[in-house]
């Protein structure tokens, strides 16, 4: 059993025999609760691009035949959901946006939704090509996404699962460096208030749940007079434990990884060392299980 250091993809994890720690069981918190359109923060490095591909593989359509290969020793595996692979999944990750200057911000922005829609058209193989043509200059993000839900609805016959991924990596950049350029991108007259005011519309038609993931709460509060249909679960005690590891979950990655005897006095010393760096999130107050960082453990015990 390998430890997945850097890998963000579920898929791999579950097909190459590393070792994954089950949160599956969030899935079905996450549909059963009281709304479809959820935003979830967590630091840098705490497995939110893992857990959208893990819901990616789980509510796709085009996984339905690999159910059983992808989940069969998880807890979502033994207990499925009623939406189990009943969407198209359509995925953003803007990590990638480019900052420098306004007109590159844009323009890395819409290169991304396009290819964003050449992936979904491809990978459920639909004859509709319109997107992927460049398109005017002068159109914007909102107009191209609005194009794309217009005609999109007549060519699919189930309805959309939109996962965002990163959705702040950049405002939180610019917020850093170039701040009249958040002003301007972020607000009521920018592009990417506009972009989300559309998806917001198609919530009407032909999208049914949003999961979008980010670092700061600073971009959700400028989105929401925008995009004020989502929740933000964030600090909900049901979802503390959701990303990064527990001590239990810890342990019981130590002795399913470690090549050589460890005995309790080895467990609780190396223990005591990584509640000294790496232990301390707590992300409700009513919440008592403090997190590990889960890229910093990984790394320490890949070295270890």
């Amino acid at each position: 059993i390998w430890l997945p250091y850097g890998i963000s993809n579920y898929k791999t994890i579950a097909l190459e025999n590393y070792i994954y720690v089950d949160k599956t069981a969030y899935i079905e918190k996450i549909e059963n609760y009281h709304s479809p359109f959820l935003f979830f923060l967590r630091p840098r490095r705490f497995g939110k691009s893992l857990f959208i591909s893990l819901l990616q593989n789980y509510y796709d359509v085009k996984e339905n035949d690999n159910f059983d290969i992808l989940f069969k020793d998880t807890y979502i595996g033994q207990n499925p959901t009623k939406e189990r692979n009943s969407y198209y999944v359509l995925k953003f990750n803007f990590s990638g946006v480019s900052t420098d200057t306004k007109e590159q911000l844009e323009e890395s922005f819409i290169n991304i939704i396009r290819l964003a829609f050449k992936d979904f058209i491809k990978r459920y193989d639909l004859a509709y090509d319109y997107i992927i043509k460049e398109t005017d200059k002068n159109v914007s993000a909102a107009n191209i996404l609005e194009d794309f839900f217009t005609d999109i609805k007549y060519k699919i016959d189930k309805p959309i699962y939109v996962l965002i991924d990163e959705y702040d990596h950049f405002a939180n950049e610019l917020l850093s460096f170039q701040f009249n350029l958040f002003t301007d991108s972020i607000s009521k007259t920018g592009f990417v208030i506009k972009w989300y005011e559309v998806l917001k519309k198609a919530t009407e038609t032909i999208v049914k749940r949003i999961f979008a993931t980010g670092v700061s709460p600073i971009t959700l509060d400028s989105l929401t007079s925008g995009f004020n249909i989502a929740d933000n679960i964030t600090r909900e005690e049901a979802f503390n434990e959701m990303m990064g590891f527990t001590e239990n979950e810890v342990r019981q990655m130590v002795k399913e990884t470690v090549r050589f005897p460890m005995d309790e006095n080895d467990m609780d010393t190396l223990m005591e060392e990584l509640h000294k760096n790496y232990n301390g999130y707590l992300f409700s107050e009513d919440a008592n299980e403090r997190l590990f960082n889960s890229d910093m453990i990984l790394y320490y015990l890949k070295t270890f």
